[in-house]
């Protein structure tokens, strides 16, 4: 593929902004319960400062929410690549808010519910968004004190929470759980301010070995791959590929493969792509296809080193 159709196809929305929606409409049609969402873009509470336009809803890429029924759900752009995140975040959010991790449901990476996110790469996940998660945790259990201080009557600063409950300090017989508190709620809210934060001394969950949350489904063979998708109409891809890197097609003979039921072939000067809904099909394709190629002569590249002596 020419240079010009590689940017024309991968890269022509580089420097575009993504799709913007209706931050408003997108909260309204939530489900019950304490949302608390919190932008990368923004790092607010690391700043201490306020958004720009304080009377409006941010652009956010990740919001967490404590249900009706106790449980977390954390809706993330991030995606689970086997570095573990989908435990490592629950643990962090689990340590703010006071839950267990097992109540805490990651959902990542998921275009329909969860907000835009620039993106997965260079180990960054646990740097950034672990902060964030903790941030906006922290600010989900200062709302559920609030609550619980109208709901006991008793001041905010003799309130602490543990495994999902708030309870007065000096009497624990005095609580309410956050599945109560939540009931009939719908509180959205944004991190704004630098949220008071645990010390490592105090992390119940954080820094612990656990088992990963996808780690029966995968030693079962439960867990879904992108190979063990199938869509309707889905088709997989083979490419018939050069010899050697700057190599020119001379020629090629497609009939054997054109033979083969169900085989579509699509090809753009010396790109030759194959389609068929079976994947070791459409490999067989390829095999089928002859082609000469003009290889450019090999040119080995002296490169300099340093001697120690």
């Amino acid at each position: 593929m020419k240079p010009d159709k590689i940017n024309q196809f991968y890269f022509h929305d580089v420097n575009t902004p993504p799709v913007q929606i209706d931050r408003r409409e997108f909260l309204k049609n939530l489900g019950g319960g304490i949302i608390i969402v919190f932008s990368i873009s923004q790092l607010s509470f690391i700043t201490g400062c306020n958004p720009k336009n304080s009377d409006e809803k941010p652009d956010f890429n990740a919001y967490l929410r404590v249900k009706e029924d106790g449980r977390v759900d954390c809706f993330s752009g991030k995606i689970e690549m086997g570095q573990g995140i989908n435990r490592s975040l629950a643990q962090v959010l689990a340590d703010e808010l006071d839950v267990s991790p097992d109540k805490v449901d990651m959902i990542m990476g998921d275009t329909d519910l969860c907000p835009y996110d620039a993106g997965t790469w260079g180990s960054l996940t646990t740097r950034f968004h672990d902060p964030l998660i903790r941030a906006a945790a922290a600010e989900a259990r200062e709302v559920l004190k609030k609550l619980a201080s109208e709901k006991l009557g008793v001041p905010v600063e003799q309130l602490k929470t543990e495994d999902g409950v708030v309870f007065v300090a000096s009497d624990k017989d005095k609580k309410i759980t956050y599945s109560e508190l939540t009931k009939g709620q719908k509180i959205i809210q944004t991190v704004r301010e630098k949220p008071v934060l645990k010390k490592p001394g105090e992390f119940k969950y954080t820094g612990k070995s656990y088992l990963r949350a996808d780690s029966q489904q995968k030693v079962t063979g439960k867990a879904l791959y992108a190979a063990d998708i199938r869509l309707p109409g889905l088709l997989n891809a083979k490419i018939v590929r050069p010899p050697a890197h700057g190599s020119k097609l001379i020629s090629v003979e497609l009939s054997a493969a054109e033979t083969i039921p169900g085989i579509q072939i699509k090809r753009e000067d010396d790109f030759i792509l194959v389609l068929h809904n079976s994947p070791e099909i459409a490999e067989n394709a390829v095999q089928a296809i002859q082609c000469k190629w003009e290889k450019p002569a090999s040119k080995p590249i002296m490169k300099p080193f340093l001697s120690i002596s």
